[in-house]
């Protein structure tokens, strides 16, 4: 299970990491999308930090410790932080498809570390990520079109 508790804890640091950068963004964000992105940015930060404690809680579940420290987040996340600057549709977009897809890379990962264990709730969990991130990577991609 080592192996397992140490990827989930890669997943909160991206995870944490990438709230705080869905949370810079939805208050930087300027443009003529402006309220739809504002409103779209806070739907994606309030889905991830549900995510947040749903990850958390199966560290627990598996007798791991989840990281607690924004030092450990920095560290062990591959999700860049955003400059706080104001900020333009598009290049949020860019910014949200590639930390969507590091996502959903790391969520098969773990699904299949999972299923080797056979820890068949974070499998589950996983399912759900891994289904969630392709629609939205969908959606992103729609809309950039």
């Amino acid at each position: 299970m080592d192996n397992l508790i140490k990827c989930l804890n890669e997943y909160l640091s991206d995870l944490k990491v990438f709230s705080a950068k869905l949370q810079n963004y939805h208050w930087n964000v300027k443009g003529k999308e402006f309220f739809v992105m504002h409103e779209k940015l806070e739907e994606y930060y309030n889905c991830t930090n549900n995510a947040i404690d749903e990850v958390a809680e199966s560290i627990l579940m598996i007798g791991g410790q989840p990281l607690g420290s924004l030092k450990d987040y920095m560290q062990n996340s591959k999700i860049g932080e955003a400059t706080n600057e104001k900020v333009c549709q598009s290049i949020i977009f860019n910014a949200l498809l590639q930390d969507f897809k590091l996502l959903l890379d790391k969520s098969v990962q773990i699904k299949e570390e999972a299923e080797s264990k056979k820890a068949y709730l974070i499998s589950i969990l996983m399912d759900n990520y891994i289904s969630d991130y392709n629609k939205k990577i969908w959606m992103i991609t729609q809309s950039n079109l």
